[in-house]
């Protein structure tokens, strides 16, 4: 307690004592008994002063036992000094805290006094728990989300990324440094010093985030158009001192919005070529016309004859030149009548056949029973020549072109997972090479009108552009599958008509589709048509079937009946969480699930991006009712441990 009669210096001691913040404890280094204690402490601990005085430190909590209180007792008589920076201590009312202990041995005249002081750690303790917790949370959220996730940290330059950044842009674990530096040096060089001017301002200024889009290169050496957002966290003198982001790849919108703003442009360009087309029909017919007169008047004159000719077979080159642009632009709304495919493909045999290079072996592949169809003959002549032409001309070393057709019933599951498909019959008309290719970045642009790989003077542009127009006009639509080296194929659908007596009847469903035995089937896609059409066929056929419409939605379903889903049927490319991201987190729930993956680009590249996590069975959209059967029949049969 305080008095005056105190000396000045204790009074002093006594006052801060009694005043500090942090409790203390006065101990005797000989008894270990504790002989003072400030008020501090005993409201903290809720014990009264006559509870503290005369008890060891054990007895009040603060060491685990007698054997621990002798312990820290020798060490202290040793080094004059001991440090806990976290001892667990409870209250007199049964509450449990946290405390930092630090003890202190020093002479005091002519005896030795022990001083303990104790401060209230938990807040602080709870609060790095937090935020403990809230990094875990967040680097579980980012590795949950198909997006890239990065976290910079402005002071040590580490910038660290999610797994989506793995998915993404097709690296591996142990291939990317958590560096400024590697991110980078993957920027398109056209562009890195506009990011970084982007960034530099956003630090110098008050902004909270910066947003701008760029080219990425992925590990392959291709470019991904990315969207980056980062958000800028500032301390106490608004310096920004770390960013965290996200990176949203693009590409996909991108061409789906080029292709929009190309269709757009052959709309225009169409509606221009039909005006040019009509005048220079207008300017070929009378000379045409003035050529048949002027060789009538020639008087035999070989040279003007000649003369004569050239020009008559530049001006018929002209009006097929513009007969080609007015079936683009127009589609050439000819006569319909009902065509055998099979005699059309051999009248082109005959004409190809001596004409085109020797090195150059035609195929032909047509059933008898092929079902008719009705169009134009002289357009779908065109069409199959354009095509034969083209495959001519990617062969310039040889190769096989191969005409084949088949019969083909597209069913509502083909239609649900197409958009130009119809349900019904068709014939499916193929045209084959076996030449160089097309590489991807050609392929999205081969039906623009005046596109040309060929050189000046080789070729117009218009060819497939025509096929386009012209098999668009019979009801039907086209599929291309290339690959660079091992040649093209053409499918062309064309709706068909059915003999008498299948089409008096209605057609049976096939008996050797594959039954289900009441096994779970989760449908994970975000198209509703598709995701509703692959339900209805599932459940007709013996399946019972939960959807999701992304894939967080299905990892929700999944992680609550992993035992009861037989398997998942996951489309690749969804919002929020897509394919690769889903397939990975429904792996970690359970490795031995059985996954189909379901993309409208088939491509190895898109069957690449899933087998990076076990998945081999790919189903093409669109796809068939007897397709999905027999894959979905094929996967649940197969053993866990055999893979395809």
């Amino acid at each position: 307690m305080i008095t005056d009669e105190l000396p000045y210096s204790e009074l002093r001691y006594r006052r801060l004592f009694e005043a500090a913040r942090d409790g203390i404890l006065i101990v005797d280094p000989e008894t270990r008994k504790i002989v003072d204690v400030n008020p501090f402490l005993m409201e903290f601990l809720g014990y009264d002063y006559g509870e503290f005085i005369g008890k060891e430190l054990f007895e009040i909590g603060l060491l685990k036992d007698e054997a621990a209180s002798q312990a820290a007792f020798r060490q202290l008589q040793a080094t004059g000094y001991i440090r806990y920076d976290d001892l667990p201590l409870e209250t007199k009312d049964g509450r449990r805290l946290d405390v930092e202990f630090v003890s202190n041995l020093y002479q005091d005249g002519d005896q030795q006094v022990i001083q303990c002081n104790i401060r209230d750690i938990s807040a602080r303790k709870l609060a790095k728990t937090a935020l403990r917790e809230s990094e875990e949370r967040f680097k579980l959220v980012a590795r949950a989300v198909s997006d890239v996730v990065w976290d910079w940290n402005l002071t040590t330059g580490s910038l660290w990324w999610n797994d989506g950044f793995l998915t993404t842009f097709g690296f591996i674990a142990g291939e990317i440094a958590p560096s400024v530096e590697f991110w980078t040096s993957r920027i398109h060089p056209d562009e890195r010093s506009r990011v970084a001017e982007v960034i530099q301002q956003s630090l110098a200024t008050a902004e909270e985030s910066w947003t701008t889009e760029y080219r990425f290169k992925r590990k392959d050496g291709s470019y991904a158009f990315v969207r980056d957002h980062g958000y800028i966290l500032r301390d106490g003198d608004g310096k920004g001192v770390r960013m965290v982001g996200g990176m949203r790849d693009l590409t996909e919108q991108k061409i789906m919005e080029a292709q929009y703003l190309r269709a757009q442009r052959m709309e225009g360009i169409g509606t221009l070529a039909g005006g040019i087309a009509h005048d220079l029909n207008n300017v070929l017919t009378p000379i045409m016309m003035s050529i048949e007169l002027l060789k009538a008047d020639s008087d035999n004159d070989p040279a003007r004859r000649k003369i004569l000719d050239v020009i008559n077979i530049s001006c018929r080159r002209g009006a097929e030149l513009v007969r080609q642009v007015l079936s683009f632009a127009r589609g050439l709304d000819g006569q319909r009548v009902a065509i055998r495919l099979w005699r059309l493909i051999d009248d082109l045999e005959g004409i190809i056949g001596g004409t085109f290079p020797s090195n150059i072996k035609i195929v032909t592949q047509v059933p008898d029973e092929l079902w008719p169809i009705t169009g134009d003959p002289s357009q779908l002549h065109q069409v199959l020549l354009n095509l034969a032409v083209n495959a001519r001309d990617a062969m310039p070393q040889g190769g096989t072109l191969t005409f084949s057709a088949s019969n083909l019933m597209l069913d509502a599951q083909f239609a649900g997972t197409s958009r130009e498909a119809k349900p019904g019959p068709h014939v499916l008309l193929q045209v084959g090479d076996t030449g160089v290719g097309i590489p991807p970045e050609v392929r999205e642009r081969i039906f623009e009108p005046f596109f040309t790989t060929k050189q000046p003077g080789q070729g117009t542009g218009l060819g497939l552009a025509t096929v386009h127009t012209i098999v668009k006009s019979h009801g039907g639509f086209l599929d291309v599958e290339s690959e660079v080296g091992r040649g093209t194929a053409f499918k062309i659908y064309l709706p068909a008509g059915l003999p008498r007596q299948t089409a008096d009847s209605v057609l049976p469903i096939p008996t050797d589709l594959p039954l289900g035995r009441d096994e779970l089937v989760l449908v994970v896609d975000d198209e509703f048509s598709i995701r509703l059409i692959t339900q209805q066929t599932l459940e007709a056929f013996g399946y019972r079937v939960i959807t999701a419409c992304n894939g967080a939605e299905a990892i929700a379903l999944y992680a609550k009946q992993p035992e009861q889903i037989a398997v998942v049927l996951t489309d690749m490319m969804m919002p929020i969480m897509d394919g690769a991201a889903t397939i990975e987190v429904l792996m970690h729930i359970n490795p031995s699930v059985k996954i189909i993956v379901a993309s409208g680009i088939a491509s190895r590249e898109n069957l690449a991006k899933a087998t990076r996590v076990d998945v081999h069975d790919f189903l093409a959209k669109p796809y068939t009712a007897p397709t999905l059967l027999k894959q979905i029949r094929d996967v649940l049969d197969r053993p866990a441990n055999i893979m395809r």
